[in-house]
C-alpha cells in the first residue's frame, strides 16, 4: 500500500490566508490600494527583508507578518530564502500576527507591479510621526508631484544629498503609495514631512526664516540684468525683483510637475537649469536631484569662502 507524500508542517504561528474574501487579504489590499483606509488605520504595507530589516531596525512596530509559500510544499527545502528564514526565526521579526500565503494571493496582495517572488515576505507596519527638525537649513517642497515614483526618487536622493526632511501640498501623492515607498527604498517612512497646503506655504517657510526657491523653465522673455548664474555654477537664478543677486543661506527647493505651475507663487526667487535647444523640459526628479546637488556644491563653497575671509 502506497504511502501518502510527505508534506511540510507550517509552524502552528503562521495562519494560512488562502483566498481574498478573508478578512486580513481584504485589509491588506485596502491598505495598499486606499490612502484614507492607510490613514485610518495608520499602517502601511512594506515588502521585502532588506527594507523591513530597516525599518525594523529604526524601531517600526509591525502588526502582521506574511511569508509567501507554496500550498503544500514536500519539505523544508522547498522553502527558499527569505521566507525560510522568518518561518525558522519568528522572533526577528516581532509582530502581533503571522500569516503565510502562496504566490497569486501575494500578488493580489502586493500588486503585479510590484513583481513579488515565490518566496516573498512582507509586513503590516504602523506609521511613526517625524517631525521636521528646528534646525532643518534645507527643505525639499513637493507641489502637485503626481507621480509615485518620482516622489519616492526625490525623498531617496534628497536624502543621500543632506535634505533631510520636507514639506507635502495638498496637490501631491501619497507619501505612502506602495510605488513611492518602492521607489523611496522605504525612506518616505522615515523623511520628516508635514503636510502644509500651497495657500500657507509661503508664511510657513517664513517662520522657519527660510526662502522658497522654485525650479521653473527660464522663460524667454525674462530680463538678463534679472539672471544671476553663481561663478563656476550652471544654475541660472531669476526673479529677484530688485532683491540683492545672492544664494539663500536656507533654501526651501519647491519642485513641482512638469506640466503644471507653483500656484499663488508669483514673486519668489527661481531657479532654472540652462538646456540645449531642443529640450522642452526635465522630469521633476531629474531636474530636482541636479539642483539639490548643484546647490549644496554653491552653499559649501560660499561658506569655506566666508570661513577664509
Amino acid at each position: 500500500m502506497a504511502t501518502a507524500p510527505r508534506i511540510y508542517q507550517f509552524p502552528r504561528l503562521f495562519k494560512r490566508i488562502s483566498n481574498q474574501k478573508q478578512q486580513f487579504t481584504k485589509h491588506f489590499i485596502n491598505l495598499r490600494e486606499s490612502k484614507s483606509y492607510r490613514l485610518d488605520n495608520q499602517t502601511v504595507i512594506v515588502p521585502g527583508l532588506k527594507m523591513l530589516r530597516e525599518l525594523r531596525d529604526d524601531g517600526f512596530k509591525m502588526r502582521s507578518v506574511v511569508v509567501t509559500a507554496e500550498k503544500e510544499p514536500h519539505d523544508e527545502s522547498a522553502i527558499k530564502h527569505p521566507a525560510i528564514d522568518v518561518l525558522r526565526n519568528p522572533d526577528a521579526f516581532p509582530a502581533e500576527r503571522y500569516f503565510v500565503c502562496d504566490v497569486d494571493l501575494t500578488r493580489r496582495i502586493l500588486g503585479t507591479a510590484s513583481r513579488p517572488g515565490r518566496h516573498e515576505i512582507f509586513a503590516e507596519l504602523e506609521l511613526k510621526q517625524q517631525e521636521i527638525p528646528a534646525n532643518a537649513d534645507r527643505l525639499l517642497v513637493f507641489d502637485h508631484v503626481n507621480d509615485p515614483g518620482n516622489l519616492g526618487n526625490l525623498v531617496r536622493t534628497g536624502k543621500a544629498l543632506g535634505w533631510n526632511a520636507g514639506l507635502i501640498t495638498t496637490g501631491t501623492c501619497d507619501m505612502y503609495n506602495d510605488k513611492t515607498i518602492r521607489a523611496s527604498r522605504g525612506l518616505t517612512l522615515k523623511w520628516p514631512h508635514r503636510l502644509v497646503k500651497v495657500p500657507d506655504l509661503v508664511s510657513y517657510l517664513t517662520e522657519r526664516n527660510m526662502t522658497p526657491v522654485v525650479a521653473d523653465m527660464l522663460p524667454s522673455d525674462s530680463k538678463n540684468d534679472d539672471r544671476w548664474t553663481p561663478p563656476h555654477s550652471n544654475l541660472c537664478f531669476w526673479n529677484f525683483k530688485g532683491k540683492p543677486q545672492m544664494l539663500p543661506e536656507r533654501p526651501a527647493l519647491i519642485l513641482s510637475s512638469e506640466h503644471k505651475g507653483v500656484e499663488g507663487l508669483d514673486d519668489e526667487l527661481r531657479v532654472s537649469i540652462p538646456m540645449a535647444q531642443g529640450v522642452e523640459s526635465l522630469n521633476v526628479s531629474s531636474a530636482g536631484s541636479m539642483i539639490m546637488y548643484e546647490l549644496n556644491r554653491l552653499l559649501r563653497g560660499q561658506y569655506t569662502f566666508q570661513k577664509l575671509q
